[in-house]
């Protein structure tokens, strides 16, 4: 095999996915000697691209066939949905090419014995990532249980209680959603072959599903799953919750000689066993020695991320640490025997579980359209004069919504249009499938359209993200704009770009950005830059373009969570800007959508902007004590002056410049002083200019941009 070359002759590898994953396994790549990354490939061709600039990769495809027929690659890293991996390896191990599948190996167990069976014949190494296998603690556990230390095994509890982060904003479009099962394929398989490597296969099994959630199109999630089964005499319960809550993922094993857990949320591991001493001191020294275990091993976490920050390890945490180590086996391995843990058969079994629960589960195999109201049922649809880019979000919704109801024609840009909310479809409104950094898809989109709205944004946490994923797209639209004689460009700004502390005056649409703020603050950056861009181009080519800068928009379909309000490090915690008593630049949703639509109407405004905030009547601890109250839960505030903000920035300043982090700016106390919101903002001009009259009644601000979306989210 292709493991046995010379290390003259590095082994090639190629990536085929660009998602979150794949991030972890290149970082795990480049601690491997002789070895060279030689392309990645992505149906998102701008999604490979970025990764591709990010990481220095040569080459890349959107195409898997052509890049395994142009490039001469030894394996390829298969990490895109379940669905199709049986497709992907076989197209590599065809190719004459290894693979490392990203867990499970397929969807289901035919294709599993397929692919292995062909692998074989083929000569081909294959294997699976189990991302969890490879925890020191985890591995801490199996020693214990193989040992006979836990004596003869109880009881086995697995537990998943995690926020899928998808069932809130999406992409509705991704595989898992599609089928309430697929998620057994997806997220639990970490489970299944934690079972299967410490147990083997359940003798019988039952199964109970509950909180059924309705997604878009019709789609149906189950958020709480509850397995409980038997091995011989040996209890198994398995747990899944996909709520919002305190994360737990842990492995709690009784046995008659010893009791032990294997915590991967906090990485660590514990096990209980009795001492020689009388029974009150037994206990007392299994608390004390739990109690010092847990601290050692914390203390040892922390400081493996302190020091890859700074650059003195390479341990960046438990699991990168275990990603690494699964890909590392691999390659030690591929040429012979490999290790249990990345062995095909083991997902095989995995799958072989997932398939048994989803029979028992007796759900949907398969999700069915359910048509909802259509308000719009019996008006014809005019045809689309107007392009929303960025029509899927929480303002783009509102903007569309109000367009349909003063009749215009609506087309809105999506990557997915099967995937967007199905109140969108219900308003009649045209979908153009696209990315608005995608020129050609922008282009043929402005077909027949005579005003374009830009809510859309880029992503990133570097400026380079953001001048690749938002500042040049933008200026692309606008020059699309400018090509196809749009009469009208609005641009959705952000009041982020200002200096809002107690040293300023009263904000108008004359104050310059802060440039402390720009500095640091990448999103802001774009923003400001984007503005800079647009105006140069009305100023030398008369673009027709109009800015407008919401303040902390509040409204139905946002969530509550709003860190215009607080920081939310946790959902249970808000960090507050200063002491949270400031009155806020609170805008509801409906009314920026207001003033968006209004400005089609009114001339002589290119060029112009305009702020868009109501009349400040509600503090943040205003705001979180209504969260509370209609939500029934207690948050945990944290005020949080500027000069400890500052500090604390400071802090992780130094950890990343010792670590030599080409992205770590200096921090700038205006952006810390700058977020309690000291500062007054006048939106006059929007009010003169555009007729527009935004709601001010504090009582109507709390009930639609507090208590209502409040309801919508914990529903």
């Amino acid at each position: 095999m292709a493991a046995s070359k010379a290390h003259t002759n590095p082994v090639t590898v190629g990536i085929l996915g660009a998602g979150y994953i794949s991030d972890y396994h290149f970082r795990a790549l480049r601690l491997l000697p002789h070895l060279e990354v030689r392309a990645v490939c992505d149906l998102n061709s701008r999604l490979a691209q970025q990764f591709a600039q990010a990481k220095g990769i040569q080459n890349v495809y959107s195409d898997f066939d052509k890049m395994l027929s142009s490039e001469q690659l030894d394996v390829v890293h298969i990490l895109t949905p379940p669905h199709i991996h049986f497709t992907n390896a076989t197209q590599a191990i065809e190719a004459g090419v290894d693979a490392l599948i990203e867990k499970p190996l397929c969807h289901k167990v035919s294709y599993c014995q397929q692919l292995r069976k062909h692998s074989q014949a083929a000569g081909r190494a294959i294997a699976v990532s189990n991302n969890f296998l490879y925890f020191p603690v985890y591995e801490k556990l199996v020693s214990d249980l193989r040992s006979g230390r836990l004596g003869q095994i109880d009881q086995i509890d697995i537990v998943w209680n995690k926020e899928l982060g998808q069932l809130k904003g999406g992409p509705f479009g991704a595989w898992m959603l599609q089928s309430p099962k697929n998620i057994l394929f997806e997220v639990a398989p970490h489970s299944f072959v934690h079972l299967i490597h410490l147990l083997g296969q359940p003798d019988e099994i039952s199964v109970d599903v509950h909180d059924k959630l309705e997604l878009p199109r019709g789609l149906e999630f189950y958020r709480r799953w509850e397995i409980r089964g038997w091995k011989n005499n040996t209890s198994i319960r398995l747990r899944f919750s996909f709520i919002d809550g305190y994360p737990e993922h842990y492995i709690h094993v009784r046995g008659t000689n010893a009791v032990a857990r294997v915590d991967f949320e906090n990485n660590t591991y514990i096990c209980q066993e009795h001492t020689p001493y009388l029974l009150d001191i037994d206990r007392y020294a299994n608390v004390v020695a739990s109690a010092r275990d847990s601290v050692l091993q914390a203390s040892g976490t922390l400081a493996s991320f302190v020091l890859s920050k700074m650059g003195l390890s390479k341990n960046s945490g438990p699991f990168p640490y275990s990603i690494a180590r699964t890909i590392e086996s691999f390659y030690n391995s591929r040429g012979g025997i490999l290790d249990e843990r990345i062995d095909p058969a083991i997902s095989e079994a995995a799958v072989a579980l997932a398939e048994w629960i989803a029979r028992e589960a007796d759900l949907p195999i398969s999700y069915q359209m359910v048509s909802t109201a259509n308000q719009f049922a019996n008006t014809p649809t005019p045809k689309s004069t107007v392009l929303v880019i960025g029509g899927t979000g929480f303002i783009g919704q509102a903007l569309v919504r109000r367009l349909r109801q003063e009749g215009y024609g609506v087309r809105v840009l999506a990557r997915n249009p099967n995937s967007c909310p199905s109140e969108l479809h219900n308003l009649g409104v045209e979908f153009a499938k696209g990315d608005f950094a995608d020129v050609n898809a922008v282009e043929a989109a402005l077909d027949g359209v005579r005003y374009v709205y830009h809510l859309a944004r880029g992503n990133g946490k570097t400026w380079s993200d953001y001048l690749e994923t938002d500042v040049k797209p933008t200026r692309q639209v606008a020059e699309l704009c400018l090509k196809h004689g749009i009469e009208k460009l609005f641009y959705a700004s952000s009041i982020a770009i200002y200096y809002a502390g107690k040293n300023t005056s009263t904000i108008t649409e004359n104050t310059e950005p802060h440039q402390g703020i720009m500095r640091v603050a990448p999103y802001a950056r774009s923003k400001a830059e984007n503005e800079r861009s647009l105006l140069e181009l009305h100023h030398k080519q008369d673009l027709p373009v109009t800015i407008f800068r919401p303040g902390v928009v509040l409204g139905r379909g946002g969530s509550p969570y709003h860190w215009g309000i607080a920081a939310w490090p946790y959902s249970s915690v808000c960090s507050l800007y200063g002491d949270g008593n400031n009155p806020l630049p609170i805008v509801l949703v409906d009314d920026v959508a207001d003033a968006m639509v209004r400005a089609i109407e009114v001339p002589g405004i290119e060029g112009k902007s305009y702020n868009l905030t109501s009349t400040p009547c509600i503090t943040a601890n205003e705001y979180l004590d209504e969260f509370e109250r209609q939500a029934s839960i207690k948050l945990r505030r944290v005020p949080t002056s500027p000069r400890s903000s500052y500090i604390e920035s400071l802090l992780k300043w130094a950890i990343k410049s010792i670590g030599r982090d080409p992205h770590a700016a200096f921090p700038s106390y205006a952006d810390c002083e700058g977020r309690s919101f000291a500062a007054k903002f006048d939106s006059s001009k929007a009010e003169h200019e555009l007729g527009w009259t935004p709601v001010q009644d504090r009582e109507t601000i709390i009930r639609e941009g507090i208590q209502i979306p409040v309801a919508e989210f914990f529903q």
